[in-house]
């Protein structure tokens, strides 16, 4: 896929054969926001297209097209954050960074919210890389990166920031971890 805008233009088509208007309705009913709001959501990722080339370019990186295949719901989160609006977010899974990425740009779009994120480096990163590598320096100022096991640092994190208004899992996606995770949440 060309980039996000694309990419929701295309699943939008491959699922259901419908016009722009129709695809707007229908976010509408689903969310209950109202079409302008989805309007001009929509609009930040045309808005952002440079951002999100580049990060398909450094993604580019990783063999059989592993960090591409990421992307494809990554829209979906930006639109999600945009319309929204939370001030707190914690993220556990990090890695390169694109989903976080994606929710911080939503979030200097919005011009409000943090986001916090606990990654435990994995081993595929690029040699040289650290978690979070591909969020541009501009967008890191709504960002606490907190390096380290999740069943050793979310307690204390949640305790810290008080109340959240999303919480994003993509850290071990055991059954057993993914539970923790949300029940402690």
């Amino acid at each position: 896929m060309k980039s996000p805008h694309h990419t929701i233009r295309a699943l939008k088509y491959h699922y259901r054969r419908v016009s722009e208007p129709a695809f707007i309705d229908f976010f509408s009913k689903q969310w209950g926001y109202p079409h302008q709001d989805i309007i001009k959501a929509y609009a930040g990722l045309t808005n952002n297209e440079p951002l999100w080339q580049e990060i398909n370019e450094k993604l580019s990186i990783y063999p059989s097209s592993y960090g591409l295949q990421m992307t494809m719901e990554l829209p979906c989160l930006y639109l999600l954050i945009r319309l929204t609006q939370p001030d707190t977010i914690i993220e556990t899974g990090v890695s390169s960074g694109a989903s976080s990425a994606y929710i911080l740009r939503s979030l200097h779009d919005n011009n409000r919210g943090r986001l916090y994120s606990i990654d435990l480096p994995p081993a595929n990163l690029p040699e040289g890389k650290e978690s979070g590598w591909i969020v541009p320096q501009y967008l890191r100022n709504r960002w606490s990166l907190h390096i380290g096991d999740s069943k050793e640092l979310l307690e204390s994190l949640l305790d810290s920031v008080g109340e959240i208004d999303c919480f994003i899992h993509d850290s071990l996606h055991t059954h057993e971890h993914m539970l923790w995770e949300f029940r402690t949440v």
